[in-house]
């Protein structure tokens, strides 16, 4: 399955700074287990077909770890979205960049998506590959904060009727998409000059 993919204005998209700062932080940060992972010799790239795809419930008012350059910290996010890749094949891993996380609101009718249907597309910008073995299962957590505040400016929050995965795997345009009900997800807001978000996925360390 495959999504259009809206082309973001040349102006900037404005993340407020509470939240990029976790964020940026949490870019690449695995557990031990999946850094070793990492670092092992280079293993093939992962096939769609291969990686389930699936999500936990959401969390509300929460807290995740992240590991940065002086340890695991704990962050807060009025809601996660705990996000899993299992394999069901050979030892393989997913792709670098990914996973990319795009809101949707007005359908579940993927197949049939408008640009006003989409939020703006988020990644964790990470560099790593993460390696996924066969029969094993990573995470990722999907994160928000609620919209609140001058630096939330021209966000346009909506009610999710779910969100879409993609570039994780091979084909990179491959997409899951999870049905789920999320309130206050910023949408771009045409006119403003700018796009605001209040989401985005990160890798999380235990």
């Amino acid at each position: 399955m495959s999504y259009p993919r809206k082309r973001v204005r040349e102006s900037r998209v404005v993340l407020a700074l509470f939240v990029l700062v976790p964020l940026t932080i949490a870019v690449g940060a695995l557990s031990p287990a999946v850094a070793a992972h990492a670092a092992a010799p280079a293993q093939p790239a992962c096939r769609a077909s291969q990686i389930a795809v699936t999500a936990g419930a959401t969390l509300g008012a929460t807290n995740y770890l992240v590991r940065t350059s002086t340890g695991v910290q704990h962050r807060s996010a009025s809601k996660v979205v705990p996000v899993y890749f299992y394999n069901r094949g050979a030892t393989c891993h997913l792709l670098m960049g990914g996973p990319i996380f795009r809101a949707v609101r007005n359908t579940t009718d993927v197949a049939h998506l408008s640009a006003n249907d989409l939020a703006i597309p988020s990644s964790t910008g990470s560099t790593r590959r993460p390696v996924v073995a066969r029969h094993q299962k990573i995470e990722a957590l999907f994160v928000f904060m609620k919209p609140v505040g001058a630096a939330f400016t021209g966000c346009k929050p909506a009610t999710t009727t779910g969100f879409l995965v993609g570039d994780y795997a091979n084909p990179i345009a491959t997409t899951h998409f999870v049905v789920r009900r999320l309130i206050d997800v910023c949408f771009d807001n045409p006119g403003v000059g700018r796009g605001i978000l209040n989401y985005g996925p990160v890798w999380p360390a235990t």
